[in-house]
């Protein structure tokens, strides 16, 4: 990262932070004395991948199709470790709306369709995903795995307990068997405490949304040098050391556009939970400020290098480049940043592999 770069950007974001209640303080958390060249210089446009042109043309005939709307997103996530990343297609955040799951094996299949409100939940401790969805007095949900590229249910489960007050008989079902209400939250407990990640509706379909999700997020991992895994690594498990595993999360998003990930940590998914964001300077990490953003994750508008929460209207915005804030609006390319791996010893393996 360019020191006058980061120079030049803290002033600007001391001065905005300034006036959104925010400091700008840089912290060193992390550092090396090991001299040796940090950056590998490597482009992660240069990074190919096999499934890369057939996701990035399935989302081109997605957006011409008539599921798509303006309402529309896309996910790209690893939902079975097994290194390759599926696509999910969500048309909108409806009650009743499913994602299509897609992988690529020789070519691009297709998984299932999945969720509802457009999502569904990714439980790394149990490598499963599943949803919930909540109708007039009823309740259905399911949870299964990835497995040799077919989705198998492990679980589904029903009841109708708010039509009790209707006089329905009420009913407690797991996999179509009628069972007592102690046995159907015994089955359950297990998918309803494990801490998720939502999953399909992270990426617009703007231009440059495309191209990011495609061409920069899973090339991190060939990007960063062995010391700025570490470096970026250690820092978290540090962290992971102090405070019980929860619902915090972390994610690498290039938020400057320099080709170097910025880590923007995630402390939980409630409302007044906001994200840190860490960067990079020679083996370094340091901390960019207080929190922002809301419900544990930030927005990111990938075209104006702005990232941003939306309060019902109500946008904080940010940015670690000279962008002028005062004229932000928001274009057709953004992401939701913060929670692609949840804060574990495993996630972060994950991450730096």
């Amino acid at each position: 990262m360019d020191p006058k770069k980061i120079t030049a950007s803290a002033l600007a974001f001391a001065a905005l932070l300034t006036s959104f209640g925010c400091s700008a303080k840089k912290e060193d958390t992390e550092s090396s004395s090991e001299p040796v060249i940090i950056n590998t210089g490597i482009d992660p446009q240069s990074v190919v991948f096999d499934w890369q042109p057939l996701y990035e043309q399935k989302l081109a005939d997605y957006k011409k199709s008539d599921a798509y709307s303006i309402n529309s997103r896309f996910d790209i996530r690893d939902i079975n470790s097994d290194g390759i990343p599926e696509l999910i297609l969500s048309p909108n955040d409806d009650p009743m709306t499913v994602c299509e799951i897609y992988t690529y094996t020789d070519g691009l299949e297709k998984v299932t369709d999945m969720g509802a409100y457009g999502v569904f939940r990714l439980i790394p401790q149990l490598g499963c995903v599943g949803y919930e969805y909540v109708g007039e007095g009823f309740t259905y949900g399911e949870y299964g795995q990835l497995r040799e590229k077919v989705f198998q249910k492990d679980v589904t489960y029903y009841n109708n307990a708010a039509s009790a007050a209707g006089g329905a008989v009420i009913k407690y079902e797991i996999n179509s068997e009628d069972i007592s209400l102690v046995e159907y939250e015994d089955k359950l407990k297990p998918y309803r405490e494990g801490a998720s990640i939502a999953v399909g509706r992270k990426y617009t379909f703007g231009k440059d949304a495309i191209d990011y999700a495609i061409h920069c997020s899973e090339s991190w991992g060939a990007v960063l040098s062995d010391i700025q895994k570490k470096s970026y690594s250690t820092l978290l498990s540090d962290i992971l050391k102090k405070s019980p595993e929860n619902d915090a999360a972390f994610e690498l998003c290039d938020l400057d556009g320099n080709n170097l990930p910025e880590l923007i940590l995630s402390t939980g998914v409630a409302e007044d939970s906001d994200c840190k964001i860490y960067y990079l300077s020679d083996a370094a990490v340091s901390d960019l400020g207080n929190g922002c953003g809301r419900n544990g994750f930030i927005s990111f508008d990938l075209k104006s290098k702005t990232f941003f929460s939306d309060n019902n209207g109500d946008i904080q915005c940010w940015s670690m480049t000279s962008s002028d804030l005062s004229k932000f609006s928001k274009s057709k390319s953004c992401m939701d940043c913060g929670r692609k791996y949840l804060l574990t010893a495993d996630g972060i393996e994950s991450a730096f592999l």
